[in-house]
């Protein structure tokens, strides 16, 4: 599956699917072998993984069998119910063992899902 250029270089697209722009994590030598690939294939790095993907499913395993995850089927049983302070005091406790700064992204993102977590219990008890 060799894939054309276009006048300024580009690979053209391969169809009219939008591909949005994403960022994965790899060491310099499984990037280079990715490129080192596709570039003997002729096509991009992204179509490369895509094909990968797409010719072993089998591998990947049956991801529709996978059920996403549904709070509704957990009850929360405790022996004391906890008050808001009580809650966002364990919630400042997880955020302080993640060892992250308070500006990091990953901080706030648990930080906002931590609270939002807090939200449900309380309206759930309600």
């Amino acid at each position: 599956m060799k894939r054309r250029r276009d006048i300024q270089g580009k690979f053209t697209l391969k169809n009219q699917d939008y591909r949005q722009v994403r960022s994965i994590r790899l060491t310099d030598s499984t990037w280079k072998e990715l490129g080192i690939a596709s570039e003997c294939l002729g096509i991009t790095r992204a179509d490369l993984l895509e094909n990968l993907v797409q010719h072993n499913r089998s591998i990947l395993g049956d991801l529709g069998k996978i059920e996403p995850l549904n709070l509704e089927k957990f009850s929360l049983k405790t022996e004391k119910s906890l008050n808001r302070d009580e809650l966002y005091s364990l919630a400042t406790k997880v955020l302080q063992e993640l060892r992250l700064g308070k500006q990091a992204s990953s901080y706030k993102l648990v930080e906002k899902s931590l609270k939002r977590l807090i939200e449900l219990i309380l309206f759930s008890s309600k």
